[in-house]
């Protein structure tokens, strides 16, 4: 009889021993599942907005006003009140970065008169070949719209400029709640992006709005 065979009768173990590599081979396995969650969970967070990416724009004006009009519906299928920061909000601190007052006079306005988020439903195919595929479900959409108002007394010189922006994205059926929060944020700085460059675009016309 083995040395093995007499310690598992004595313990009062039955059958055969587990080896040590094969007992860690269950928790070694649990750890490389939550890692491997941990890392997904991460990758798909909400990265942090940053308007300070945006250059400023010298402007002969010697402050800025900036009025947030846009009342939110605070209900289906406008999602705008639900976000933390709201679009308007968001829309500001761009302002803010951007539209940089270097007179003495004069004054620029920013009028903010739409910042909408919607997220509706999208029919789905009910043809049997896409029933079994992940269809896109919902449909997200942002729209800004804004006036830009130049106000300069010396010399009697203003100018107008209306600004409108509009992005969309899809979201699937399979998408997980941190998937949304993502593609809803990322359709909003689309828009903010797109209203930058209309905005450099529509004041380089009027010319006399920028300074050295």
């Amino acid at each position: 009889m083995s040395d093995l065979t007499k310690f598992s009768e004595n313990s009062g173990v039955k059958g055969n021993l587990i080896p040590a590599s094969v007992r860690l081979l269950g928790p070694m396995l649990g750890l490389m599942m939550l890692t491997g969650c941990m890392t997904s969970s991460q990758s798909n967070i909400v990265p942090k907005t940053e308007m300070e990416s945006y250059s400023a724009l010298r402007l002969d004006a010697r402050k800025l006003n900036i009025y947030e009009n846009w009342q939110m519906p605070m209900e289906p299928p406008y999602i705008e009140h639900t976000l933390t920061p709201n679009p308007s909000s968001m829309i500001v601190d761009w302002a803010s970065q951007v539209l940089l007052p270097v007179a003495g006079s004069g004054e620029v306005v920013l009028d903010i008169q739409q910042a909408s988020v919607t997220v509706s439903d999208i029919p789905q195919d009910k043809k049997l070949i896409n029933v079994f595929q992940d269809q896109q479900a919902y449909k997200v959409r942002v729209d800004i719209n804004a006036d830009l108002m130049w106000i300069q007394p010396v010399g009697n010189k203003n100018a107008l400029i209306e600004l409108s922006a509009t992005a969309t994205d899809t979201i699937k059926e399979s998408a997980t709640p941190n998937m949304h929060e993502m593609t809803i944020h990322s359709t909003v700085l689309k828009a903010i992006d797109l209203l930058d460059e209309l905005a450099r675009e529509k004041i380089a016309e009027v010319g006399e709005i920028t300074r050295p």
